[in-house]
């Protein structure tokens, strides 16, 4: 599992690594497997934020990026694509943004990452994300869904620097509920690590989730739910006394969720976790936590996100 631009052995975990197995139909690193996206966005000389470049390699795209935001016309909004509806055996992603000084975006996923049913090997994808001075950036990808059998690592590396703002989320489920799938994935492993423009740490969060060799709906763990957020906000430190008390009452207001908020150890960013057994009323919740940063931080108004 050593391909060149993606993931070198060290990087990967063991619980990931010990299903390393060749991939009888579509090998790991051919075409179609190795999916690549690259995207810098600048402001141009109106102010508005732009795809200054762009490169993508299939099954990873990206729409056109819309400035439909009337409170925020210069903010701009991105879908990223996959051609194949979702990520299979052998797939590594690579996905690289970053956010010239001053420029404001919000990128979402056309829906939710699905992780298919697997017989060899396992996924990947790795997010390299870079904010220069004073840009904003809005990253709430849709929930992952981990089919049975399926192994998915994901390692999120942030760059931002003190002067900006970025939010990102997650949302793991417990598997297609609907089909009669509740924890029967393999492995689920994700790692978020974020430092700032002098490479001082800021935070490391590690979710790996085993639910074959660990009973999760225990105490200590999820208990009697089954849908978990994450949410992880980076800003000025002068921002943080006033949001996290804002977040905290969003959470509160949640339906029927449990959850917490944290200050990281530097007191320039906010850990937030929750708990529930709703899909989409932790995805409200995500976005009124959204709202509050956008309105603290950045002094504009939030108005939802469109999806068609």
């Amino acid at each position: 599992m050593n391909e060149p631009g993606f993931y070198t052995p060290h990087d990967i975990p063991d619980s990931i690594r010990a299903f390393d197995s060749e991939v009888r139909q579509l090998a790991v690193g051919k075409p179609g497997k190795n999916g690549s996206l690259m995207l810098v966005f600048q402001n141009d000389a109106a102010g508005k934020t732009v795809l200054g470049d762009q490169f993508s390699e299939v099954p990873l795209q990206v729409q056109r990026a819309l400035h439909y935001d009337d409170s925020c016309p210069d903010l701009a909004y991105l879908y990223i694509v996959s051609a194949s509806g979702g990520i299979l055996q052998g797939d590594r992603y690579r996905i690289d943004i970053t956010m010239r000084k001053d420029s404001k975006a919000h990128i979402t996923t056309q829906g939710a990452t699905r992780i298919y049913h697997m017989d060899a090997n396992s996924a990947t994808q790795m997010i390299n994300v870079t904010l220069e001075e004073d840009s904003y950036l809005e990253f709430i990808p849709d929930q992952i869904i981990p089919y049975s059998n399926s192994r998915f690592y994901q390692r999120m590396n942030l760059n931002v620097h003190d002067s900006a703002t970025m939010v990102y989320s997650e949302i793991i489920t417990p598997g297609r509920v609907a089909m009669g799938e509740s924890f029967e994935y393999d492995v689920c492993y994700l790692k978020t690590r974020a430092v700032n423009q002098e490479d001082v740490l800021r935070l490391v969060d590690v979710a790996n989730m085993e639910p074959k060799k660990r009973r999760l709906a225990s105490f200590g763990i999820l208990g009697d739910s089954t849908v978990v957020g994450s949410v992880y906000i980076l800003t000025k430190k002068e921002n943080i006394p006033g949001l996290y008390e804002e977040v905290r009452g969003a959470i509160s207001m949640g339906r029927n969720l449990s959850g917490g908020t944290s200050v990281i150890k530097d007191g320039s960013g906010l850990l937030v976790r929750m708990l529930g057994n709703d899909t989409e009323a932790v995805k409200d919740t995500v976005l009124e936590v959204l709202r509050h940063v956008r309105e603290t931080c950045a002094g504009f108004m939030f108005s939802g996100v469109r999806k068609n």
